[in-house]
């Protein structure tokens, strides 16, 4: 269980500062039972506490009203006024939760977890309530959950036992077993090493074009770059075009809220950077680097980088 106090403004691209977090492994509470209770057989015995001012691989998101940020930190879920102030837990326990993403109308958080002894993609209330999972997975794995357009669906990406590569789905709020968006084998007969990959998924706001990072095939060692490049997939026509030629790879695609720009992470010489595209003229710039490293020589089993 952990309780986190943050007081005044900080940049997650960069530093932290004054942040003041203590991890209590503490008597099971309200929420470890209910964890408990519906599969994961996990209860603390203990308390760990330290100060730290800086956070690894934070996710985080921004609500519509540009008010709060929400991020994760130790696999718990904090808000914070985007201004500083205090963080107010909003998801605590033994389950590891991460990858928050607000609705498009702020209400409600995605996010995924290991409540149910199992990882699998969950919405709340904005407030942290009224948890709900949209998936029943027992052995899948999932990366980068973001809302459509209408805030109806989540799409995320999901790899499965047996799967080398990861597969866009949606998941309808409402309900459902899932719409497969994108396929790692094209035939059945498809090598592992020519399978679709796709993670990290960006939803334009007309709801028209998925944006994400893919390349051919999962881990493999000895890698020459680039890997991966940013795809857009048209939802109308099922047309995927590749829109980047990135040397050092391109990957974990964001928009601007007008669709305009699209921000993406890649490598250059040894670090990683952020570029920001205008998709109306093409102009392609530095917007910040470096930043903290990718993931892209590991197996990204949470996205080559944090959300952002």
């Amino acid at each position: 269980m952990a309780h986190a106090r943050l007081r005044g403004g900080f940049i997650f691209a960069a530093t932290l500062p004054l942040l003041v977090l203590v991890l209590a492994m503490g008597p099971v509470g309200a929420q470890e039972k209910a964890a408990a209770n519906s599969g994961l057989p996990l209860k603390a015995e203990r308390k760990l506490a330290f100060d730290t001012d800086e956070g690894t691989w934070v996710s985080l998101d921004v609500a519509p009203d540009g008010r709060t940020i929400v991020f994760e930190l130790a696999g718990d879920m904090y808000t914070l006024p985007i201004g500083g102030g205090d963080a107010r837990a909003i998801s605590t326990g033994m389950a590891f939760d991460s990858q928050p993403r607000y609705s498009p109308d702020g209400t409600q958080i995605a996010f995924l977890s290991d409540r149910d002894g199992a990882e699998n993609v969950w919405v709340m209330k904005a407030d942290g309530s009224g948890a709900k999972a949209l998936t029943k997975e027992k052995q899948a794995a999932f990366a980068s959950p973001a809302w459509t357009e209408d805030g109806q669906g989540v799409i995320v990406s999901r790899n499965v036992p047996g799967l080398r590569t990861f597969e866009l789905w949606i998941y309808d709020t409402r309900g459902g077993s899932g719409v497969q968006v994108t396929k790692a084998k094209a035939k059945p007969e498809t090598l592992p090493r020519d399978q679709h990959n796709a993670l990290g998924v960006a939803v334009s706001k007309d709801g028209r074009y998925f944006y994400y990072a893919t390349k051919k095939g999962g881990f493999a060692y000895n890698v020459t770059f680039p890997l991966w490049q940013v795809a857009r997939k048209d939802r109308r026509t099922g047309d995927e075009d590749v829109l980047t030629q990135a040397d050092g790879s391109a990957f974990r695609p964001a928009l601007s809220p007008d669709g305009r720009f699209l921000v993406y992470g890649t490598r250059h010489n040894t670090q990683t950077g952020l570029r920001i595209r205008d998709l109306n003229t093409g102009d392609d710039r530095w917007l910040k680097y470096p930043v903290q490293r990718d993931d892209q020589e590991s197996r990204a089993t949470r996205d080559l980088l944090p959300g952002f």
